[in-house]
């Protein structure tokens, strides 16, 4: 009686609640999907631009970094675009620039592996390091202060006091340095690959690479919708223009600001409700 029927509208409601948690995940995993993928094509941007010719190394370099170093193809070209950037501005050019920044971004995994740190952390010690400041790696045990800096540089044979170096030649030294005080962590990774905390760090790399392969098709689905709708949005705000052209030579006067804001409000309206249509446009093509 009452309570079947009760307990039968609980039954419907659980039902109904868990498909719109559902759904609702299912969206946001298109959005973010959708942003990797944006991600991957900016910051490739950045590699062809930083490296030039030599982007193709970097990109090999990227589409088996998750296997081999747990780093997903756009964290990989993130760090090493990153460094490669910051390397060009101290003066360094060529060939070295690409190997160093491919060489930093595995060293990037290595630490994080090694000192248990997430990739991104481990990466901005890195940068901090090879940039001039000290503080980052010191809570690593990795001190590069200049007394430091002109001890090793001794012990290679460099005879040049620091404040005569060039900051190419600061930075090369830095690198090299950095790359004699983490002789236990390199490799570290390809060791320790099966332990929980590695393969957690490998769940989230690839589980952001399989996004970005989605959020590649989405966006192949749904740029001609966006293009448009922003076609339709350029010819709702000439149209606006031209209605307040229009009142302006019937009444003499001038449209004021408040009304601009106010045609523009109701063409923002309309574009939301276009975009309410390209998402559901988005979850058809889902299905």
């Amino acid at each position: 009686g009452f309570k079947s029927n009760i307990s039968g509208t609980l039954k419907t409601i659980g039902k109904l609640t868990g498909l719109a948690i559902g759904a609702k995940a299912l969206v946001d995993f298109g959005k973010q999907s959708i942003q990797v993928a944006s991600d991957l094509t900016e910051v490739q941007n950045v590699v062809d631009v930083t490296f030039g010719s030599m982007a193709k190394e970097v990109n090999e370099f990227a589409s088996s970094a998750t296997k081999e170093f747990g780093l997903s193809e756009l964290s990989a070209k993130k760090f090493t675009s990153t460094m490669g950037a910051m390397l060009k501005s101290s003066g360094l050019t060529g060939q070295v620039v690409t190997d160093m920044s491919i060489k930093m971004a595995q060293l990037t995994a290595d630490m994080a592996s090694f000192y248990n740190l997430d990739a991104e952390t481990a990466f901005q010690k890195i940068r901090s390091g090879i940039s001039g400041e000290t503080e980052p790696l010191k809570q690593l045990g990795i001190n590069m202060s200049v007394a430091n800096m002109e001890a090793y540089a001794l012990s290679q044979g460099i005879n040049t006091a620091w404040r005569e170096m060039t900051q190419a030649e600061q930075t090369m030294l830095r690198y090299n340095y950095l790359l004699s005080t983490t002789g236990d962590a390199q490799g570290d990774f390809a060791r320790n690959t099966g332990t929980w905390a590695n393969q957690v760090k490998l769940l989230k790399e690839q589980w952001q690479e399989f996004m970005g392969l989605i959020g590649e098709a989405l966006i192949k689905i749904l740029l001609p919708v966006v293009k448009f709708l922003n076609k339709v949005l350029d010819a709702l705000i000439k149209i606006a223009n031209a209605i307040g052209q229009i009142y302006s030579m019937i009444t003499g006067k001038e449209v004021k600001a408040e009304s601009v804001n106010n045609i523009a409000d109701a063409n923002m309206d309309i574009a939301d409700t276009a975009f309410d249509a390209a998402d559901g446009e988005g979850k058809l093509a889902d299905g």
